[in-house]
C-alpha cells in the first residue's frame, strides 16, 4: 500500500520499508549509508511523530533487493535523515518490525528516548479525535470556538494532554474574533455532539472568559 492510504497509527512506531518514490534515487544517501557502488531501491525507516515536523520517517538503513532477498546498508548514527510524511506519501510501504526489531533495537531506543513524551502519548490513541486530526500532523486537531457574540470559528490546536476526557492543547492559529485566547495559549477542549455528529469544542476557563 502507499503511505497516503495508511492511517498514522498503523505505521506509528513501526519499522517501515519505503520503496518506489523519487527521493530514494538521490545522491544524498551516499553520505548516510555504508555504500560503495550499490544503488538503493528502498529505505528502512522508523515511523514516529516529531513535535514540529509531524509524522516522520527516520532512516535506519538503505535497502536493495538482490536475488529476491532484502539487503540492508545501515545508517551512520550521526547522519540520519528525517523524511516528512508529505515527502513520501506516494511511496510503497511495508512494515518489517518483527523481522528487524532486534537488529535496530539500540537505534530505535535512541530515537524513542529523544522524542519521548509520556504526557502527550495517550492523546495519540484517542479514536474520537481521529476525524479531526491533520493528515501530516496527527497531534493537531481542528476545534470549534463558540461565543454568544461571534460566529463559530475553526482553529487548529496541538494536543498536549488528556485528563478525564478533557484535553489540553496549544492554540496554533490566532482567532479572528475575541474568544478570550490567542495563538500560543494553552486551552481546554473536548468532544461534543452537534446533531448527529461529534465535534471538538473549545472549553473556556474562568481566566479566559
Amino acid at each position: 500500500m502507499k503511505v497516503e492510504e495508511i492511517f498514522f497509527r498503523d505505521m506509528y512506531q513501526q519499522i517501515c520499508l519505503l520503496t518506489k518514490f523519487p527521493l530514494v534515487k538521490e545522491e544524498r544517501w551516499r553520505g548516510v549509508f555504508d555504500l560503495t557502488d550499490e544503488k538503493l531501491d528502498g529505505l528502512l525507516t522508523y515511523a514516529y511523530i516529531d513535535a514540529e515536523a509531524g509524522f516522520t520517517f527516520e532512516t535506519l538503513a538503505g535497502s536493495q533487493v538482490a536475488n529476491g532477498r532484502l539487503k540492508t546498508f545501515p545508517a551512520n548514527y550521526k547522519k540520519y535523515v528525517k523524511l516528512k510524511r508529505s515527502e513520501v506519501d506516494a511511496a510503497e510501504l511495508k512494515i518489517l518490525t518483527a523481522e528487524y526489531s532486534l537488529a535496530f533495537r539500540d537505534r530505535i531506543k535512541i530515537i524513542d528516548d529523544r522524542i519521548s513524551d509520556e504526557v502527550k502519548e495517550p492523546t495519540r490513541f484517542i479514536k474520537n479525535l481521529d476525524a479531526f486530526r491533520h493528515p501530516y500532523y496527527p497531534d493537531d486537531v481542528v476545534v470549534y470556538f463558540f461565543s454568544a457574540e461571534h460566529k463559530p470559528e475553526l482553529l487548529w490546536v496541538r494536543c498536549e494532554s488528556v485528563d478525564e476526557n478533557i484535553l489540553t492543547g496549544e492554540l496554533l492559529n490566532e482567532p479572528h474574533k475575541n474568544f478570550g485566547c490567542h495563538a500560543g495559549d494553552k486551552i481546554k477542549f473536548g468532544v461534543a455532539q452537534m446533531g448527529e455528529q461529534n465535534i471538538l469544542i473549545y472549553l473556556p476557563t474562568k481566566g479566559s472568559e
